[in-house]
């Protein structure tokens, strides 16, 4: 290609070098672009035997199963007590009991008698 002197005609020209050197780009790309077999071999493709119209909606189906079936396991997952109990999760002893309900209390008692006794759980008198 001869040099061009005007600046028009040199713009023009670098651009449609440009766009040649884009155009092959693009045409290498699409010659090297990996097999429908081999996008779902790394898992950017589904493998699915519905027509292209229906894979969204079976997409959509399979979502929406996902969601009801970890509610349920969530649903049937068993709570924070059940797993204290079952020495799941590790606490202290003096928190286990106060959360299993067998806390000691502190604080002295006084009946209707005059008597003083402990905690309701040992009924020392003091």
């Amino acid at each position: 290609i001869p040099p061009q002197t005007d600046p028009a005609a040199f713009h023009e020209q670098r651009r449609s070098l440009e766009r040649a050197r884009t155009e092959d780009y693009l045409k290498r790309k699409i010659r090297s672009r990996p097999t429908r077999s081999e996008l779902v071999k790394m898992h950017i493709l589904e493998e699915t035997c519905a027509e292209a119209s229906l894979q969204a909606k079976q997409l959509m189906l399979k979502k929406a199963r996902l969601a009801d079936d970890l509610n349920d396991k969530l649903s049937q997952r068993p709570g924070p007590m059940e797993l204290i109990e079952k020495n799941i999760i590790p606490i202290d002893s003096g928190i286990k009991q106060a959360v299993l309900g067998m806390v000691l209390y502190t604080h002295i008692y006084i009946n209707d008698m005059g008597s003083y006794r402990c905690c309701p759980i040992c009924q020392a008198k003091i």
